[in-house]
Parts: structure tokens; C-alpha cells; sequence
């Protein structure tokens, strides 16, 4: 059974000479190593290596220029098509301005705001776009229809590239381009379809004459219709429609009854009576406040709808990513899995009791995810109030829990390829690439998302990334393990290095230079890792995944490109 804790760099430099040091929670192990052969042998192996390495370098390099000038092209070819839609919009604004249609040209500023939008999930139009009404003047019906064709033109061309993008190998790429789709024609039915979203018509709203229907999750259509139709409410999740006012009056169901929102307060403060919060994919239990577990709640879907968009190659084989973009339009057929449960405690002393026996006594953590229950466990610090601790363990609950009967299906295939009697329980990195267990959740530590929605990720100013480029770059606290030998290390090699801290430094550096070098080029590669770490391929049981061989990329240049990115990291951060 494995734990997954957070490890803090013990050393962080603030400014020049300054140290703080940090205490934090890492994982444990046992360390085994091995030695022998003969030295002739070992010479000749040498030489053949370095033969087939420099023949292999030449390679790797034709490929890699190759691979580069693709996702280049297709970078390239969205500006253009971005661009040029910018200015039909600038030409359609000076039609507008000569016949004084300033509402018109209101719209058309705020689309061009969100075309230009660089932040890194941007806001999604929810609302259809209503026909133009009969009444409005002939010059305001021109524009909405010229309006409209520039809309329908532009996003067809860029639906295209994204599926082009995907065929290429780029499917993160493809991704960010279904999104600027539906900003460009928010009611793109096949790009509302690939990101698995249905029309929905609120009945509520059948006589609003400015409402056309919206743009929803299979699983928020089914919460807002039957016989009990049911709302979303900001501070109390989920309710039944009818019992929305009851709510609002300070009152709450209890066993069947109504009580005073005070009264279910004291109630609920021993956690076995804990306020319950589902949503789609989790359920949030606390006996902190119902709107704090809310709170929690609407963070964890917006993150999980983040991974999902831009993970998809992880949580989807190449062949179903596939089928998405050629079934887009048809009716889902999706099934609700079982949601994954986030326990959020009062205080330290009740999350103490609830881990204890789950971590060593000896290691103290702020959250833990418990692999055997599926469950993320942690509590409320007063001198510590965002959310880093929850999306990093969040990071291990969801990919863990996607991808767990894939790991137990690979483990019985092993098994039968070695010939053992009994299947080993599939453990995560063990020969190799454990680094990206810790690092990508501590790159995702730095995920923000504010009441509307909107989301930043990877501040350079974020503590572990301002701590990778100053171990890269500062003489005085450098630290750095050549990429080869960095991506060789399994769990517990990593584990137990003298130099445990600064490796998972190192980690989230290199999470954050896979994730946003030159535009994102090696984000795919990274979650093709990723997936065949957590999703083991049948044919590839006994083959260890390598980043280099995945990315067509040499380990040296992956160390020079490092340093790179870590400069420009620091010119960013200052």
C-alpha cells in the first residue's frame, strides 16, 4: 500500500543569501542495488553503446526537426486564421461605427478581447447565441447575420486544423483549438460534443425571449430535469429546485425534517454527521461549513474539467480520442463512475487521527491521498489558506483512480509473460520515472481558479518553480542531476537519495519546462509518458517508458533546453 505525501524543498532562497527552511512529509522506501560482469564484456558494450548512440543522435535529430516544424506549422497556421478573423471583425467594427451601432460594437470588442485571451483555460460562452429577431432594424440584422457568417467561417477552418492537430500527434494542441472554436462560434455543435457537452433548455426560462438554451455536462442535464429538477446553487450545491427558498430562509433537511441552519451547525461539527457535497466526479465531506465544502467542491470539478481537456491523451487512447472527434454530435453514451471522496476536516488533531497508522508517525503531512480508499484526506489551516495542498493530492486521486484497473489488467498480463504463479501489484515508476509522480503534482500546486472560473497555472513566482531556476542557475544552491540520470530513477532510488529535497525541486521544474517549452512543444510528450506510466500498453510490459525515445529527443539537448527555460523562468519571474 502506498501513500503519496508532500515533500518540501528544505532550502529556498529569498533574494541573495537568504534561506528559509521548510518541513514537510516525503515518501518512504528501501534501497537495493546491484553490481557485476566482466570487464571485457562491460568494454565492449561500451563501445557498441556509444557507437549506436552517436548513429541514433543523428537520427533522434532529422526527427526531432521534423516533429518540430509540424507543431510549428500548425501554431503558425492558427495565428493566421486568428488573425485574419481579427480583422474581418476590425472591418465589420468600422461598418458599425458608420451607421452608429454602438451595441454592435460593444459585442464585437468583447469577442475580440476573447480571441486575444492568453490566460490559460479561458472562459467558455454557456449561453446559445438566440436568433436575430424580426424586430430588430435592417442594419442590426445585417450585422448579426455577417456577424455570424464571419463566426461559422473562421471556426469551421480552425475545427479542421484541430483535427489535424490530432492526427499529427498533437492532441493537447488539438484540444486548445476546439476551444478556440466555440469562443469564435459558441454553438459549434462538434466542438461542444468533443469537450462532451449537450444542449440543455431550462423550462424555468421557456418564456425568456433572450433565451435560447446552454451549453452543458451530460451529468448537469440530468441533474437539471425530471420530476425533481434541481438547481446549483453557489453556497449550497445541489438542491432541489422547490427546496431552493427553504434554503435561502436559513433552514435545513434533517432526518426527514427542517431545522435552523444553526442548529444543523452544532450537528455537524462531529464529522461522522459530516455535510455530504456530491458532484459530478467527487464527494466532499466536512464538518467545516456547508459552504466551505461547496467551496471545495466547485475547485475540484473546475481542475478535473481542466485534466480532462488538456490530459485527454491521457485519459483516452489514441484510437477512442479518435472516436471522439468522428462520433462529435451523436448522443452521449457515457455512465457516471463512482464519485471520488475528499474528506475536509476542522482541524489538524481530527486529520491527525484520521491518517494515523496510514503515514509513518515520525513524517508530518498537511494532506495525504490514501490510495486503498481512494479517498484524499486533509484539513483546514488557518495560516496557510489556498488550495495547493488539495490539487496537489487531488493530482494523485484522479490519475490514480482513472487508470487503476488498466495497472491491474497489466499486472495479471505480466504475470503471465514471466510465468508467475501469482500477479505482483503494479507499482508506479519502480525501475524508473518516478520523478513524474511528485512533479507534475507539485507543477499542479500552482493551479488558481477565481469565483467566474478562470484558471493560471504555472506562476514563475510560485515557490517551486522560483526554487528550481535558482538551484539551476545560482552557484551558491546549485543543484542539478543530468536529465538521463534523472529520468532513470526509480521509486525507490528517488526516495531514498541523500538528496531527496532538492530532486523534487528538480521535479517540478522539469513538470513546468515540459509542460510550457516553446508553446507547449513537449506537453504531449509529457502526458504520452504519463499514460504509459499510469496505463500500461499490453506490448510494453517489460519495457521501461522513456521520455527520450517518446519525444525523439536527446538527453543532452533536454539538458541544455532545461537551462533554457529555467532562464527564462527567472527573466519572468523577476
Amino acid at each position: 500500500m502506498t501513500a503519496v505525501c508532500r515533500l518540501l524543498d528544505s532550502q529556498r532562497v529569498l533574494g541573495r543569501g537568504v534561506l528559509r527552511v521548510s518541513r514537510g512529509a516525503g515518501d518512504w522506501g528501501w534501497r537495493g542495488w546491484q553490481a557485476g560482469g566482466w570487464c571485457h564484456v562491460l568494454l565492449r558494450c561500451v563501445v557498441l553503446s556509444v557507437v549506436g548512440l552517436v548513429c541514433l543522435s543523428g537520427v533522434l535529430s532529422a526527427d526531432e526537426e521534423t516533429r518540430d516544424r509540424r507543431h510549428r506549422q500548425l501554431r503558425e497556421r492558427r495565428t493566421v486564421i486568428l488573425e485574419g478573423l481579427e480583422q474581418d471583425l476590425q472591418a465589420l467594427q468600422s461598418w458599425c461605427q458608420d451607421r452608429g451601432l454602438t451595441e454592435a460594437i460593444t459585442e464585437l470588442q468583447s469577442l475580440q478581447q476573447d480571441i486575444r485571451s492568453d490566460t490559460e483555460d479561458p472562459e467558455l460562452p454557456r449561453l446559445v447565441v438566440p436568433d436575430a429577431g424580426t424586430s430588430l432594424s435592417s442594419d442590426d440584422q445585417v450585422f448579426q447575420q455577417r456577424l455570424q457568417k464571419l463566426r461559422t467561417a473562421r471556426a469551421a477552418e480552425i475545427y479542421t486544423l484541430a483535427r489535424s492537430a490530432l492526427r499529427a500527434g498533437f492532441p493537447s494542441l488539438a484540444f486548445d483549438l476546439i476551444a478556440d472554436v466555440v469562443r469564435i462560434d459558441p454553438d459549434h455543435k462538434f466542438a461542444r460534443s468533443v469537450l462532451g457537452q449537450e444542449q440543455f433548455n431550462d423550462p424555468a426560462r421557456r418564456d425568456d425571449p433572450t433565451y435560447a438554451g446552454e451549453w452543458v455536462s451530460a451529468f448537469e442535464k440530468q441533474m437539471r430535469s425530471g420530476a425533481k429538477p434541481q438547481v446549483w446553487h453557489p453556497q449550497f450545491g445541489w438542491v432541489i429546485a422547490a427546496n431552493l427558498t427553504r434554503y435561502e430562509n436559513g433552514q435545513r433537511p434533517w432526518k426527514g425534517d427542517w431545522i435552523s441552519s444553526e442548529k444543523e451547525g452544532e450537528l455537524r461539527r462531529e464529522f461522522r454527521n459530516a455535510w455530504e457535497i456530491p458532484s459530478e466526479h467527487f464527494l466532499v465531506k466536512t464538518n467545516v461549513s456547508l459552504e466551505a465544502g461547496v467551496q471545495l467542491s466547485t475547485k475540484l470539478e473546475i481542475f478535473h474539467a481542466w485534466l480532462q481537456q488538456n490530459f485527454a491523451a491521457f485519459f483516452e487512447t489514441p484510437k477512442s480520442l479518435q472516436e471522439r472527434f468522428e462520433k462529435a454530435g451523436r448522443p452521449s453514451s457515457a455512465r457516471r463512475t463512482r464519485p471520488m471522496e475528499v474528506h475536509y476536516y476542522a482541524t489538524r488533531d481530527e486529520y491527525q487521527k484520521r491518517v494515523q497508522g496510514k503515514v509513518p508517525a515520525n513524517i508530518e503531512t498537511n494532506g495525504l491521498y490514501w490510495q486503498p480508499d481512494r479517498t484524499c484526506y486533509f484539513y483546514r489551516n488557518p495560516e496557510k489558506q489556498d488550495l495547493s495542498t488539495l490539487f496537489h493530492e487531488a493530482t494523485h486521486q484522479i490519475l490514480d483512480v482513472a487508470t487503476a484497473d488498466a495497472r491491474r489488467v497489466a499486472a495479471r498480463a505480466r504475470a503471465a509473460k514471466l510465468r508467475q504463479r501469482q500477479a505482483d501489484e503494479w507499482i508506479l515508476c519502480q525501475n524508473s520515472n518516478f520523478w513524474l509522480i511528485e512533479g507534475l503534482a507539485c507543477y499542479f500546486e500552482s493551479f488558481e481558479t477565481d469565483d467566474e472560473g478562470h484558471v493560471t497555472l504555472g506562476n514563475p513566482q510560485y515557490i517551486r518553480f522560483e526554487t528550481a531556476w535558482q538551484r539551476m542557475l545560482d552557484p551558491a544552491y546549485q543543484f542539478y542531476l543530468p536529465a538521463q540520470q534523472f529520468f532513470a530513477l526509480g521509486k525507490e532510488q528517488f526516495q531514498s537519495h541523500p538528496q531527496i529535497s532538492p530532486l523534487y525541486t528538480q521535479a517540478a521544474g522539469y513538470a513546468h519546462f515540459l509542460m510550457h517549452y516553446e508553446d507547449g512543444l513537449y506537453r504531449d510528450d509529457l502526458i504520452e509518458l504519463l499514460a504509459q506510466v499510469y496505463r500500461p500498453e499490453a506490448d510494453q510490459l517489460l519495457v521501461e517508458p522513456s521520455f527520450s525515445r517518446i519525444a525523439e529527443v536527446g538527453w543532452s539537448q533536454l539538458d541544455q533546453q532545461y537551462r533554457d527555460h529555467m532562464q527564462n523562468l527567472e527573466a519572468a519571474a523577476r
